[in-house]
């Protein structure tokens, strides 16, 4: 089959253009007609680099959602599946993403599924929303489950968002501590301790002990950073690994602070990820292994996640198998027994990730509020240790001119 380039009419009387996939110009004229377009003209296509399937960059979430909502809308509408993609395609700012869909409505005329056609391209389409589509085209609520789609992405992105404003009053302070730290110590202190000892004043212990640091960070620094950088991507390797994942999610699951966040996160993306692979129909197995493949973003829930499904098949609830892992909150188990027993388990994993994410935030702002005071306490005590440093041989120094005089 060749690539054309074709120029078409639909049933509004609208000129569409695109490029579709055929054995030549009369094969072309019936795949348009199935469409609903009269072919006008067409011409031969270039054929496109192999590289332009899979995407070299990650798309844009907003632009994601934006693209899940528009597809979700036109749908509904009842247009063609070929007329959704080419619309969508037109008003994409990202080349990425237009080779995309291009790639995906050519996948379609050969034959494939949209979720088969979409799963060529890891970079810009995530396993869950693989799944969704895929149970979209299955159960014949493709739009539902795209319009839960965006809803989800929209609802992590916000999150993200929350999580990011949190943190930029911590780093600035983390940033004026390490800008005040270089400054002093790198050169205003070595700078009035060799006029002092020039001047014979004696330094004080506190002087001393900062400037053989300074000296020794201006010696070994180099050294100490090319050692922190090869530590660092030695952790994020072996952090790629199976059991270095579940090693480092543990470990972070127990950090103060930090791990109550961790795990408020997790439990809501488990409750809002089920509900939504629910609701588009998908089985319970299928829902427990998409769950456990990176979708709750720490390796050792994930690993939980799994325990639980493999408690359910050997006949338990779904309640008792969550809670027979001992990894889920009694307040969440207790969630999805009431789910069981209601008939409504949608619903209940719905509350539960509004309550999650409620929770999540506050424990965000609970580990910020904690982190100020200990910053500020430690740029103070950086600021003192400076001032002590230099006043103290400074009131030597102008108490030997008072005796002098």
């Amino acid at each position: 089959m060749a690539r054309h380039r074709y120029k078409a009419i639909d049933q509004h009387g609208r000129i569409r253009s695109g490029i579709a996939i055929a054995l030549d110009q009369a094969d072309l004229e019936k795949r348009l007609g199935h469409q609903g377009l009269v072919l006008v003209s067409s011409r031969p296509a270039a054929t496109p680099r192999k590289s332009a399937p899979l995407g070299r960059r990650k798309a844009d979430a907003r632009l994601l959602i934006e693209f899940y909502r528009r597809f979700s809308q036109t749908l509904d509408m009842g247009l063609p599946l070929f007329t959704v993609l080419d619309e969508n395609s037109r008003i994409i700012p990202s080349a990425d993403f237009r080779n995309a869909l291009e790639e995906i409505k050519n996948s379609l005329e050969e034959g494939g599924s949209l979720a088969q056609a979409m799963g060529r391209h890891p970079k810009i389409f995530g396993k869950l929303d693989l799944a969704l589509v895929r149970m979209g085209e299955q159960t014949g609520v493709l739009p539902q489950a795209l319009e839960d789609l965006a809803r989800f992405l929209e609802w992590k992105e916000e999150n993200r968002s929350v999580i990011r404003r949190a943190l930029i009053y911590p780093c600035f302070l983390l940033l004026a501590i390490g800008a005040v730290i270089g400054v002093w110590v790198g050169y205003v202190l070595p700078q009035v301790g060799k006029l002092l000892m020039e001047l014979g004043v004696e330094l004080p212990a506190v002087t001393k002990a900062i400037l053989v640091s300074s000296a020794f960070l201006k010696q070994y620094g180099p050294v100490l950073i090319l050692s922190a950088l090869l530590a660092a991507f030695l952790l994020v390797v072996l952090a790629k690994t199976k059991k270095g994942a579940w090693i480092a999610s543990m470990l972070q699951l127990r950090l103060p602070l930090v791990g109550e966040v961790v795990r408020a996160t997790a439990y809501s993306r488990l409750c809002h990820n089920f509900a939504i692979m629910h609701r588009a129909g998908m089985p319970v197995s299928k829902i427990f292994t998409t769950l456990s493949d990176h979708l709750l973003g720490n390796a050792y829930m994930e690993s939980k996640v799994g325990q639980a499904y493999q408690e359910l098949q050997l006949g338990q609830s779904l309640a008792e198998s969550f809670q027979n892992t001992g990894a889920f909150p009694s307040l969440l188990v207790e969630g999805i027994r009431h789910g069981e027993i209601t008939g409504k388990l949608e619903d209940a994993f719905r509350r539960m990730g509004a309550f999650y994410d409620t929770e999540a935030k506050r424990k965000v702002q609970a580990m910020i509020n904690a982190f100020e005071p200990i910053l500020i306490l430690v740029m103070g005590g950086v600021f003192g240790l400076i001032v002590l440093s230099i006043l103290l041989p400074l009131y030597d120094v102008l108490s030997g001119y008072t005796q002098a005089y």
